[in-house]
């Protein structure tokens, strides 16, 4: 379709090449920017006032690893005191489930004691992927305490 307008209009042909890259670099950013788009549409991670105010962190990404057998889940500090609390309690870790099967899994493999965590700065928890717990691309809960954060993606 292009090229019978530019066929019909008597330019130099320099001046249609130009038209043409020009037309092809806007589909290929406009295509680019469609898929952007839809990818940070579906990774949104949600936020909870009550955990943050509880604990002291956002909970920020779930990412299955280490060849699907290790979760990560990562977390902003909020609170320095708070989520040295939440950290220190190695007994009651977060649960993370699935929110598309039975699966869920507390087993904690890293937890970093005994440092000061402060705000602003970013860390992880690193759990076993009991039975295939998480699964990418799918969503998950977190389960603190008496709170739930819902509908998170697992990367």
């Amino acid at each position: 379709m292009i090229a019978a307008v530019l066929g019909k209009v008597r330019t130099a042909p320099w001046i249609r090449r130009i038209v043409v890259v020009v037309v092809v670099l806007a589909a290929v950013l406009a295509a680019g920017g469609y898929a952007v788009a839809k990818a940070s549409r579906s990774t949104e991670f949600p936020q909870s006032a009550a955990i943050e105010a509880q604990y002291g962190v956002r909970f920020s990404r779930i990412a299955v690893v280490g060849d699907g057998g290790l979760i990560t889940l990562t977390y902003v500090v909020l609170d320095s005191e708070k989520a040295t609390r939440f950290q220190s309690d190695v007994q009651h870790p977060p649960e993370l489930r699935s929110e598309k099967r039975a699966g869920s899994t507390q087993r904690v493999s890293v937890m970093k004691q005994g440092h000061t965590l402060r705000a602003g700065q970013t860390y992880y928890l690193v759990y076993q992927n009991t039975k295939g717990a998480l699964r990418h691309s799918e969503k998950a809960t977190i389960v603190v305490g008496s709170l739930n954060l819902q509908h998170a993606p697992v990367l």
